[in-house]
């Protein structure tokens, strides 16, 4: 029995994958569900340095952004820095972080959890390791999307191409790696499928976390389509590019971009 009646539950939801791929639509949509709770990015798993060195500490306590969210989260200074300086591993960092969420937000009893830090892909292998019940959420997006929005310098900014490609390549490349090893504990899921369908999608996702929630929780209305806004930030030897290094590996998971250029008539 733990001794803390708000610490978090053994099966947490890790949303993963490229960032500007949908992984915040995902995570307000999972706010929804009863019981469930979900703060901002963390970004606690993500860094590679082992905790605790020289390395690791600086990304915590010297980052506007991440202190904002806790702000976001209602987790105070000094309460995050107290488990910074208690914690032994990311994962107990993780752990604390989610349990003082809970206190902020008032929670009372039992509750599922999910972190949605897009570039926790880079530790999924620490994840999954160190959370045994924990399940991964690997969201990708057509790369043509994804890159336009990193160039476009839509809330993150990527000005070289191939920066950008390598932001999705490697995101991409990582959960197929990871599928392979553990087959049952990742689940792919397509931006481009949630947006068309979000209540078959969000069932699928919960599903696979083991999460009951009520019907009618989800409608088709819950998201816009896909802008395909590549159409008007990549040139043709842009598209070209992605097309050469994306295509492969965004077959393998239904995507054809080739046909999807040839449809918008911007044969390369």
């Amino acid at each position: 029995m733990r001794a803390d009646p708000l610490a978090p539950d053994d099966r947490p939801l890790f949303l993963v994958g490229c960032v500007r791929s949908g992984t915040t639509l995902t995570r307000d949509l999972l706010r929804r569900v009863p019981g469930l709770l979900c703060p901002e990015e963390t970004h606690f798993l993500r860094w590679s340095e082992p905790f605790r060195t020289p390395a690791s500490m600086p990304p915590h306590t010297r980052n506007d952004v991440l202190r904002r969210h806790r702000e976001i989260d209602g987790v105070p200074e000094e309460v995050f820095a107290r488990l910074l300086s208690t914690a032994r591993s990311k994962a107990e960092l993780q752990r604390g972080y989610v349990a003082a969420f809970a206190r902020a937000r008032g929670v009372a009893g039992p509750y599922h959890w999910a972190d949605k830090t897009p570039q926790n892909i880079y530790g999924a292998a620490l994840i999954l390791a160190e959370f045994p019940g924990a399940r991964l959420v690997h969201i990708l997006r057509n790369p043509l999307n994804v890159v336009a929005s990193m160039l476009l310098g839509r809330q993150v900014s990527v000005p070289d191409l191939h920066g950008a490609i390598n932001y999705w390549c490697e995101a991409v490349q990582i959960a197929g790696t990871l599928q392979a090893a553990a087959p049952d504990r990742i689940l792919h899921l397509r931006y481009e499928d949630l947006v068309s369908d979000v209540p078959g999608q969000m069932a699928r996702l919960l599903g696979f976390a083991g999460i009951e929630v009520p019907p009618g929780l989800y409608a088709r209305t819950d998201a816009h389509p896909e802008r395909n806004l590549w159409r008007e930030a990549l040139d043709e030897e842009a598209v070209a590019v992605v097309l050469a290094r994306c295509g492969p590996l965004a077959a393998r998971h239904g995507y054809d971009v080739a046909a999807c250029v040839e449809r918008a008539g911007a044969t390369p």
